[in-house]
């Protein structure tokens, strides 16, 4: 790291640990994961990427927005159906409201094409 980055990075740590509002808190750690990702490109391209831990079983998967399904009547909200390639073929696409939040809390669309990872997490009392 640079020492602007080390002490940008000394700084937002400091400000995430104070922070009492949410939406200045989020800022802030997407600035901290910005920061921590440039690093990770800049000094470990040759690995896998970092996943935060979890505290539950979970998997993710590569999948894509195969299609925008518009409401079938007005005031509905508009769909998008998502293909996952690893599910079986009966069960491949899902459907769910195209309403999704960015790294700000704003509103956004999927569009047709979109890559995405679905992550699948599971209740610890629920395994085997």
């Amino acid at each position: 790291m640079t020492s602007e980055e080390r002490e940008r990075m000394n700084s937002l740590c400091v400000g995430i640990q104070e922070e009492t509002e949410y939406k200045k808190f989020a800022a802030l750690l997407h600035e901290l994961s910005e920061l921590i990702a440039r690093k990770e490109q800049r000094r470990f391209e040759h690995h896998p990427k970092l996943v935060w831990h979890r505290n539950a079983p979970w998997k993710t998967v590569p999948a894509v927005v195969t299609k925008i399904v518009k409401p079938a009547f007005e005031g509905q909200p508009a769909k998008v159906e998502i293909s996952i390639n690893q599910a079986d073929d009966l069960f491949r696409e899902i459907r769910i409201e195209n309403n999704f939040t960015d790294v700000d809390s704003g509103l956004v669309a999927l569009t047709n094409g979109a890559r995405l990872d679905v992550t699948f997490e599971a209740e610890t009392k629920k395994t085997g």
